[in-house]
């Protein structure tokens, strides 16, 4: 029953390390997070949210009460706090909604060599390894490269020499249906979600494709 469901889901966020939990902890219901969450001592919610991602994060809070949101919020790390206040902030059902703000984006004039350094260093904290965004130093996006061809490129070329010029992107106040669509039409594992002046300010990647697109039909 429900009450022996929150003791097994509360002995496994309590035993097993968050960092294999953050994934679990994503697709639980509102309630049961809830029950989690004001089970949680501080330090425990903590460690969940460094272990999450704040696109993952915004999903859960956006059907909590106030009170929760408020502690949640108070828990996270101040660049995770101010990822997770920008991406609330905007219109529900919208690409900036579902974006996510951990992504590898880098600087055009990087080598090949000096940006697998990077991928190897912040990986881990990114939503996908796979695409990597490439930028110049106003943060206008210049162009993709998929993480194989990056592997096989020579070690001193630039990423702008490398890079694909023909991504797709959508802008952060595009509709999330629009933008699954998006995802079909060109096969897309990651896209770029760019403001009204082409900097990129997120991403979308297949999996949160998924959710809208189960999102929408249950709406249907």
């Amino acid at each position: 029953d429900e009450v022996d469901d929150a003791a097994v889901f509360l002995y496994i966020f309590r035993t097993v390390s968050s960092e294999y939990t953050s994934d679990f902890f994503a697709e639980l219901t509102t309630d049961q997070q809830e029950l989690i969450i004001n089970s949680f001592t501080d330090k425990q919610l903590i460690e969940l949210l460094e272990n999450s991602f704040a696109d993952d994060i915004v999903d859960t809070l956006e059907e909590m009460p106030a009170n929760v949101v408020s502690r949640v919020l108070k828990a996270c790390p101040a660049d995770l706090r101010k990822d997770v206040n920008n991406l609330l902030n905007y219109k529900e059902n919208t690409a900036g909604s579902v974006m996510t703000t951990e992504y590898l984006d880098m600087k055009d004039t990087l080598t090949v060599k000096e940006a697998l350094k990077i991928i190897r260093q912040r990986g881990k904290d990114a939503e996908t390894v796979y695409t990597v965004f490439v930028r110049d130093s106003k943060r206008n996006l210049k162009g993709t490269i998929n993480l194989d061809d990056l592997i096989f490129a020579d070690d001193d070329e630039t990423l702008d020499n490398v890079m694909d010029r023909d991504f797709v992107t959508c802008n952060v106040n595009d509709d999330q249906e629009e933008v699954a669509n998006m995802f079909k039409r060109y096969d897309l594992n990651a896209m770029a979600v760019v403001n009204n002046e082409n900097k990129i300010i997120g991403i979308i990647t297949i999996d949160d494709v998924v959710d809208i697109i189960v999102e929408e039909a249950t709406e249907d």
